[in-house]
């Protein structure tokens, strides 16, 4: 079965990055990103208005040029993520994680029994048309499936320990627009306060051995981050980066014109 180099990556120390995809319904896009040379792509579900059978293609697409998805549900439910793990996610990513016991829970759903409560398919997303038996897929779903939880909450500051100590968890991301907004202080990524707390989360992060993250817009700041310790980053997403892109383009063209 398909390893997750992803998760061996984290495992072993290292940093990983990718970029989302929150809009566009290309497969083409995860495709253009493993040529980039991302080592994830970031398929949301829970801003975007992608239906399953959309993030399906995105998985497919994925899997078939060797970049890992991991697909960001909507909320902490069991038939949400279970289905996103048959279509082949390679992970999981849940918001607003503010307790032990939801970590508990969500990694209870990544998992099969003994060691958890998800319900057994043999899909042909988690599969790749391959036949295994069902002890292998099992098995290799176990140990393959990425856990990405994030922080966006105050609440969740008070058990952060503990929420991080849950063996199982891969990384722990911090939302830090959402987590500002909760702390009165909307969008200021650079407060002070939201500093310690970065500073603190990749503290713990450290001491329980998982990867502290973060998403965002701003590559100066995640810049900072990934020196400081932040191992899986996520930058930006499909329609920034083309924006970006053309305006830059369309910009220098024009200025190159003018000066005739």
């Amino acid at each position: 079965m398909r390893s997750n180099p992803v998760k061996q990556a984290l495992k072993a120390g290292q940093t990983v990055v990718g970029s989302e995809i929150s809009r566009l319904r290309s497969p083409d896009i995860a495709r253009m990103y493993a040529r980039a040379g991302f080592d994830f792509v970031f398929i949301d579900m829970e801003h975007s208005a992608y239906s399953m059978e959309s993030v399906a293609d995105l998985i497919t697409a994925s899997r078939s040029r060797g970049i890992v998805p991991i697909v960001r549900v909507p909320q902490a439910d069991y038939s949400l993520v279970s289905r996103v793990l048959d279509q082949g996610a390679m992970g999981i990513m849940v918001p607003r994680v503010n307790t032990p016991e939801q970590v508990r829970d969500i990694i209870s759903w990544m998992r099969y029994p003994p060691d958890g409560a998800r319900s057994f398919s043999a899909t042909m997303g988690q599969t790749d048309f391959d036949e295994t038996s069902i002890q292998a897929l099992m098995e290799s779903n176990n140990q393959q499936t990425l856990c990405a939880i994030q922080i966006e909450r105050k609440e969740a500051l008070e058990e952060l320990d503990e929420i991080m100590s849950f063996p199982g968890v891969d990384v722990a991301c911090l939302g830090f627009t959402d987590l500002s907004i909760d702390l009165g202080i909307p969008g200021q990524i650079d407060h002070p306060r939201m500093t310690a707390i970065t500073e603190r989360a990749i503290h713990l992060a450290q001491k329980h051995n998982v990867a502290a993250g973060a998403i965002g817009l701003d590559i100066n700041n995640l810049e900072h981050w990934a020196r400081k310790g932040m191992r899986f980053i996520s930058y930006s997403n499909e329609v920034q980066l083309l924006q970006d892109a053309a305006s830059t383009a369309a910009q220098r063209l024009k200025a190159a014109a003018k000066k005739q």
